[in-house]
């Protein structure tokens, strides 16, 4: 059991390491084309804290499986997606939100999870094939 909690935890950070990563460079280079030559510390931290939900929101669809695939992918993002919203409601009272704070995060997330889970279902396509492959060699082989 400590083992798998263990495993957990480090496929997660390593989530979080390579999406954070990914995002900020994408931000940053955006910004830069768009003439913006900094980025504030609140809201790199505020990224930090969206990608944290996002790799918690994969960890939720690949854990949490249902028998429509629908459900498996609808429920992990509700959940998540009202965490977001949750996050930047209480940043509001910390600074000026944007007055398309909601929609540009609605927008982001979304479009970050549906990638994500194009990305996750075709690994699994492909793990699932792998051992379709196996199973074959090995019953002809027997």
């Amino acid at each position: 059991m400590k083992e798998k909690i263990t495993s957990g935890f480090k496929s997660g950070f390593i989530y979080f390491c390579i999406f954070y990563t990914i995002t900020t460079i994408f931000s940053s280079s955006l910004q830069l084309y768009m003439g913006r030559l900094e980025d504030t510390n609140t809201h790199i931290l505020n990224r930090a804290v969206v990608v944290f939900i996002g790799v918690l929101t994969i960890i939720l669809m690949d854990r949490i499986q249902f028998k429509s695939k629908i459900l498996s992918f609808l429920i992990p993002y509700a959940i998540s997606m009202s965490v977001v919203f949750f996050y930047v409601w209480i940043s509001g009272f910390f600074e000026t939100l944007h007055p398309n704070a909601y929609r540009d995060i609605f927008l982001n997330f979304t479009g970050a999870v549906i990638f994500v889970t194009i990305i996750m279902s075709i690994k699994d396509k492909w793990k699932k094939k792998g051992e379709k492959c196996d199973y074959d060699s090995n019953k002809h082989h027997t």
